[in-house]
């Protein structure tokens, strides 16, 4: 059972936008899931900006599961092929957050990511308020579901910068509401968003976005063995 996730926000150059759908979704992402405690992963999508937005969850059995030395491995000694991507990188926000609240009833075709900072000793009570006021959306049927994630902020990444610093007298609250397409989250979105900042009162918003599914993982199909998830010659071939 899922005790935390790690939440990541990207932008990418349009001009790459093959390449790295190809990278990402069959060797960067199914080699993640390699490490012990990584329970599954979700890619998603926003292709209506200048430059790709993208939104990556996994599910993590704790947030130590980023300290193993598997993680690591991965983080230090990338592929060949990862380390010609990781250039093209932008506006990266990385989120290691330990589970809140949830509810609702499934996992939708599109979803609402946005990150708060909130004052520290207020930020859990300031979050189950925003935790009943989404179960109301959701019993209600305005949104299949919604997750909420508290994290420590300015968390440090060794591969990128993060593009966002937070006051260290704040937490990041992670709020993450699930819809059945695009259309529908649009048509509650101001409603979540006022929810939010009403509840939680934050000093600032780090990121706001409406993203597509685009692939779901199960962890439990992919090989333990990174070295036989590295992209194919045929698939390499291509870019």
């Amino acid at each position: 059972m899922s005790g935390a996730f790690l939440a990541l926000w990207n932008d990418y150059p349009a001009t790459l936008t093959d390449e790295y759908e190809a990278w990402h979704t069959y060797e960067h992402v199914p080699e993640r899931l390699t490490t012990p405690g990584m329970l599954w992963a979700r890619r998603y999508a926003d292709f209506a900006q200048p430059d790709n937005r993208y939104f990556t969850l996994y599910a993590l059995e704790t947030l130590q599961v980023l300290d193993q030395p598997s993680y690591l491995d991965l983080v230090r000694r990338p592929t060949d092929w990862s380390l010609s991507m990781r250039r093209h990188f932008l506006n990266v926000l990385r989120i290691p957050a330990s589970d809140f609240a949830s509810g609702g009833c499934g996992l939708g075709g599109s979803l609402i990511a946005q990150v708060y900072a909130v004052g520290r000793k207020d930020a859990a009570s300031r979050s189950k308020a925003l935790a009943a006021a989404l179960e109301q959306m959701a019993s209600s049927g305005r949104i299949l579901g919604y997750s909420i994630g508290l994290a420590e902020p300015n968390q440090r990444y060794e591969v990128f910068e993060q593009t966002d610093i937070t006051d260290p007298n704040c937490l990041n609250v992670v709020v993450m509401v699930e819809g059945t397409t695009r259309a529908g989250l649009e048509m509650v979105y101001d409603a979540v968003s006022d929810a939010a900042t009403t509840a939680l009162k934050p000093q600032s918003c780090l990121r706001d976005g409406i993203f597509t599914l685009l692939v779901t993982y199960d962890a439990a199909k992919f090989s333990p063995n990174r070295e036989l998830l590295t992209a194919s010659p045929a698939l390499r071939s291509r870019f």
